[in-house]
């Protein structure tokens, strides 16, 4: 009996996930009462009820996305979310989705004007971007330079991106348009003032987890999500 109870534990203690978000409105955030909230939350939620975890949301820790992608890539059985999969990162994570479609965009000031044709036409602008960002990524995989972009980092890294827009200490921000809006929407900024100038991406979101993560804990979880598929509650979610 001792056997068991040990090895039960130990399975217990494999298995469990550490999982990283960031504030990324309205996928996963933090409401005025610290509470976990987001579509990706309510969706992770359901996962860890269908796989009878002993885990729930309030096991999820916030941080900046720069600190929360470099836990995911670093430690075995860690994930983050709501991440977006690409070429480039492909081989970075084991990946269980899709949660939702997500689009990545170039955001400006509708004052300055700014046309983008094409992708090699954002190399003569100066570009913010988030740290680790998709937005970072799908620049570098266009050939922008990177003396062209200019990152930010840590928990306020939209706030600090609208600012340089407004004082023009940047030409543009790359971001994921809902998430970018949600943030000009409740940190009370004029939303006339932006405009998505060109669409970079249309994806997908997922949960991305550290490459040494064993695939039966990869299989349990996208076996989740599709049960969480299957019985419309994703659909549910996603349109509420």
């Amino acid at each position: 009996m001792l056997l068991i109870v040990t090895v039960s534990l130990f399975a217990n203690q494999v298995e469990k996930i550490k999982m990283y978000t960031e504030h990324y409105p309205p996928y996963n955030m933090k409401d005025i009462n610290g509470n976990l909230k987001g579509t990706s939350i309510k969706v992770l939620e359901a996962m860890l009820i269908e796989m009878k975890s002993n885990q729930t949301i309030n096991d999820v820790k916030l941080r900046s996305w720069s600190k929360s992608y470099s836990v995911a890539q670093r430690i075995k059985n860690a994930m983050v979310f709501s991440t977006t999969r690409t070429k480039s990162r492909e081989k970075d994570f084991k990946w269980v989705g899709p949660i939702r479609e997500t689009t990545i965009g170039v955001i400006a000031l509708k004052e300055r004007n700014l046309k983008i044709n094409k992708t090699s036409d954002l190399s003569q602008y100066n570009i913010g971007a988030v740290l680790k960002d998709v937005g970072e990524t799908l620049l570098l995989e266009a050939g922008v330079d990177k003396k062209n972009i200019q990152y930010v980092k840590g928990e306020d890294a939209i706030n600090l991106s609208l600012k340089k827009i407004d004082k023009n200490r940047i030409d543009m921000f790359v971001y994921e348009t809902n998430v970018a809006f949600s943030h000009i929407k409740t940190e009370n900024y004029d939303m006339d003032k932006y405009e998505v100038i060109f669409t970079l991406k249309k994806g997908f979101l997922y949960f991305a987890f550290n490459k040494n993560t064993d695939d039966k804990i990869i299989n349990k979880w996208q076996n989740a999500l599709d049960t969480v598929k299957k019985n419309g509650l994703l659909d549910k979610i996603n349109k509420n």
